[in-house]
Order: structure tokens, then C-alpha cells, then sequence
């Protein structure tokens, strides 16, 4: 017989979700992420309670879990801190820079780079800020100026880019949770 694992079921399920992109700023009511699990509340606040330790959701005392917003400065320091963590990783496993400065490119080669680097902390922590990184990157996509030189050091160019496009991100989730309270159903 199979034992069921609540919390284990409930991490997963909400980092997917968190993963495959819910709006920053989204109310996540425990209630309705339990009932479309079919579990208890007290695994899935356990649950919401770690991914708020792991920074990628908010506890906002009074009015539930959200969705981490993004305010400009974050984007940025989130993209800094990846950037510092690529570098050393590639330092780590002796990678040669990427080839040019396309998202793809540069996306597949930090991939290389975090296979290579045998520094378990350095890519544990390189994953966080990566997971936190990849909803924004959805939404900042399309904003993204893929005519930026990538003369020099391609991985500067694709991080001037990003930087450059935080500013757009931060305005669109402004727009998409102008109030930062709002009370939405969400079936994870």
C-alpha cells in the first residue's frame, strides 16, 4: 500500500503552478487550493508557509499568501544576483561565455553552466533565484529589445537587456494588480 504524502503533494503542486506562471501579485486562497487537491488546509499552509521562506510567495498578514510582486529594484537585484551566480558557476566549471547574446543561446548555455559546476550551493542557489526569475521572464518576453549589440561580453549585452526590460515587467505587473489585495479563485 502506498502512502500518501499531503505536503509533498501540495509543494509540488503550487511550485508548478508558481513555475508555469501566475501572475505576481495573485491571491492564493488556501481553501480553493485545497479543495482542487483534495486535501486539508494544514498541508497546503505548511506548503505556503515554506515557499514563503524560499521567497517565492508573500504572507501578507490579514489577507492571505500572493504571489511575490515584483517592484523594479527586485527584478533587478534578482537579475544581478543570477548574473553573479552564472559567472561564478561558469568559473567553477571552466565554461567558455556564450556564443552570442539571444535569449536562447544564453538560456541554453547557463543550463551547460549549471550541469558543469560542481559547486552544490552555488547551484542550489543559482535554481532559487532562477525559479523566481522565470515568471517574470514570461511576462517580460515579448517587452525584451532583441537588437541590443552584444559586442564584448555577449553575457553583459543579455543581462542590459533584461535590466533594461525590468522597468517594462514592474509597469505591467503594476497594471495587473494595481490594488495588491484583490481576492482571486485559484485552482492549482
Amino acid at each position: 500500500m502506498r502512502q500518501r504524502d499531503p505536503f509533498g503533494m501540495a509543494m509540488a503542486s503550487l511550485r508548478t503552478a508558481i513555475e508555469d506562471g501566475l501572475a505576481p501579485g495573485q491571491h492564493l486562497s488556501v481553501a480553493d487550493i485545497a479543495a482542487s487537491l483534495k486535501l486539508s488546509t494544514s498541508p497546503v499552509r505548511e506548503a505556503l508557509s515554506r515557499l514563503c521562506g524560499e521567497g517565492l510567495i508573500e504572507d501578507r498578514r490579514g489577507l492571505g499568501y500572493f504571489t511575490r510582486a515584483a517592484p523594479f529594484e527586485d527584478i533587478v537585484g534578482l537579475l544581478d544576483l543570477e548574473a553573479a551566480h552564472v559567472r561564478l558557476a561558469a568559473r567553477d566549471g571552466m565554461v567558455p561565455g556564450p556564443v552570442d547574446a539571444t535569449n536562447e543561446v544564453v538560456e541554453r548555455w547557463i543550463t551547460d553552466v549549471v550541469a558543469r559546476c560542481e559547486s552544490q550551493p552555488l547551484v542550489e542557489s543559482l535554481i532559487r533565484v532562477r525559479r523566481r526569475l522565470a515568471p517574470l521572464r514570461r511576462l517580460g518576453e515579448a517587452m525584451i529589445d532583441a537588437e541590443t549589440p552584444d559586442e564584448g561580453d555577449r553575457l553583459e549585452a543579455y543581462y542590459a537587456r533584461w535590466r533594461v526590460a525590468a522597468g517594462l515587467v514592474a509597469a505591467r505587473i503594476r497594471r495587473l494588480d494595481p490594488g495588491q489585495s484583490e481576492y482571486t479563485r485559484n485552482i492549482v
